[in-house]
């Protein structure tokens, strides 16, 4: 995933995520969770697939709560999305449990307010237990905080999808043996 183009909370969220599942050196990837952690309580929600494609929120912060205006609890992520949006939501949240890999969607949120628009960063760390139950961590991110938006924001429609890279298939302890007689 681009880093760049991350604001710095949601980069914090993404590097715990990888920190925990033994990607990275969590110490020195410069975060310090226990200082940041607070900040993205209120940002981040719990969703788990109920059936094919379809996620459905089991816990979310309160400020996602405030954006839309409504306990989202037992709705279907996709439904906060629109049109085209909503498969393509769907799509992108398929594709970071089949990785499993982070996933990362741009939408811009619109308020009620003549040219109220604000970007915020939707991040998606899949989880999966032994028991086969898949969910998705996420993190609500606003971009800029400082912007004025009326709340609860009227819709929100995807700008941009960065799904899981990737990633080569590893098999630990393969060696190539050649015979030559």
């Amino acid at each position: 995933m681009q880093y760049g183009a991350l604001h710095p909370e949601s980069r914090a969220f993404l590097s715990s995520w990888q920190a925990l599942n033994g990607l990275n050196d969590h110490a020195n990837s410069g975060v310090s969770m226990s200082k940041d952690a607070a900040n993205l309580v209120e940002r981040i929600f719990l969703a788990q697939r109920t059936q094919e494609g379809v996620f459905t929120f089991r816990t979310i912060g309160s400020e996602l709560k405030l954006w839309t205006g409504r306990d989202l609890r037992d709705h279907d992520v996709s439904s906060l999305f629109h049109g085209t949006d909503r498969p393509l939501m769907r799509g992108l949240m398929d594709a970071a449990m089949a990785a499993p890999g982070p996933a990362l969607a741009r939408s811009a949120a619109f308020g009620a307010g003549f040219g109220q628009r604000t970007e915020v960063e939707w991040v998606l760390l899949p989880l999966v237990d032994k028991s086969g139950i898949e969910r998705i961590l996420g993190l609500f991110q606003p971009i800029n905080q400082a912007n004025s938006i009326s709340k609860p924001v009227l819709r929100f429609s995807l700008t941009a999808l960065l799904p899981p890279l990737p990633e080569m298939p590893v098999r630990p302890g393969l060696r190539l043996v050649v015979n030559r007689g």
